[in-house]
């Protein structure tokens, strides 16, 4: 089985920053080099994404890319958005105890824990990773199609607090779950409606979905051994991992943050806003300056990824330069630390960002 690789290159918005086409064409042609040079050998696919009348996908773009992926952890960059709007809207406020605003969630430390913290990870609520195992140690149970069915938050997500609000850092899917019911209580819409009406079609992402338990995910994705992960039901990661759609969708998901189509310029800002005492952690996302090669000065980069069983995303914004990397994967990739300057996400970047 080869691996299939799709990958996306972007121009933000249709401004004097965005690329020409000759420029666009010589990114490709680099990135194509970098994705072969880091081991990629098997279907590398690659498509450009211009933002001219609203990002239209050439069709050799629809041709060469699957209908449908996962975005798995990518979900969380999405639902912080979503969070975003309704602190613009005066409906939420980041540093305000989540029981003000969903009085009847019954989780640890409600009246302590903040939206900030939990699109941090620093709440220190239980973690779904401390729940039981499958017999390859690399799935939890409750998300496999044979475990029982529940709605909204995971009983995992119920128990005891595992530290104070604000004490450590722990990444931790239960966060974002509970994300998604606060929103859910504030808007008095469910999840997948609000996303839908809030994000998705103001973004013209015309074939995204929250995905429901028992919903097809679209790619199936591959273990290192060879081993379909068709068991996987992602539906069941809710609010942390459930979004999925074409790649060409989280490419317009991208365009329409950068282009304020979805939230303003200071909700924007306060979202990308990393901690680099915690990693540079921002919202539901991570936001970092690194040097790239070719490019003359360091790189401001928003970066995003997400992987369930074997399908990997990562979804990188280089915001002043108006690029956008988009890259799937159908088996496990070492995609690299940007930082350590070598790996298949710094060859790529470097390739699509600095070789104009």
């Amino acid at each position: 089985m080869k691996i299939l690789f799709a990958v996306l290159l972007a121009v933000a918005v249709p401004c004097a920053a965005a690329a020409p086409p000759p420029a666009l064409a010589k990114m490709w042609e680099a990135a194509n080099a970098a994705a072969l040079k880091t081991g990629l050998r098997g279907h590398l696919r690659v498509g450009d994404l211009t933002a001219q009348h609203g990002a239209e996908v050439g069709p050799q773009v629809k041709m060469m890319l699957p209908a449908m992926w996962r975005w798995a952890s990518v979900s969380k960059q999405i639902v912080a958005t979503a969070v975003m709007q309704q602190v613009e809207a005066g409906k939420l406020d980041l540093d305000t105890p989540i029981a003000r605003y969903a009085s009847k969630l019954k989780i640890a430390n409600a009246g302590k824990v903040t939206l900030r913290q939990l699109l941090m990870h620093t709440s220190g609520l239980p973690n779904v990773e401390d729940g039981p195992v499958n017999e390859r140690k690399d799935m939890l149970v409750q998300f496999l199609r044979t475990a029982p069915a529940w709605q909204g938050i995971s009983p995992i997500c119920l128990g005891p607090a595992k530290a104070e609000p604000g004490a450590r850092f722990e990444y931790n899917d239960c966060d974002t779950e509970i994300v998604g019911a606060v929103l859910e209580a504030v808007t008095g819409r469910p999840l997948a409606k609000l996303l839908d009406e809030r994000i998705f079609r103001p973004a013209g992402m015309t074939g995204a979905r929250l995905l429901a338990a028992g919903d097809p995910a679209g790619r199936r994705g591959y273990f290192a051994d060879g081993v379909a992960d068709d068991y996987v039901d992602v539906g069941r990661f809710g609010a942390a991992g459930a979004v999925a759609g074409p790649p060409a969708d989280l490419v317009r998901f991208d365009q329409a943050l950068l282009g304020g189509r979805l939230i303003g310029a200071a909700a924007r800002a306060e979202m990308w806003k990393g901690e680099p005492k915690l990693g540079f952690v921002a919202l539901g996302q991570w936001s970092y300056t690194v040097p790239l090669k070719g490019c003359a000065t360091p790189v401001a980069l928003v970066e995003r990824r997400g992987q369930i069983g074997g399908v990997e995303i990562c979804n990188v914004i280089a915001p002043a330069l108006g690029r956008i990397v988009v890259a799937f994967t159908d088996r496990p990739t070492d995609f690299g630390e940007p930082w350590q300057g070598k790996g298949v996400t710094y060859e790529l970047l470097s390739a699509a960002l600095c070789s104009a």
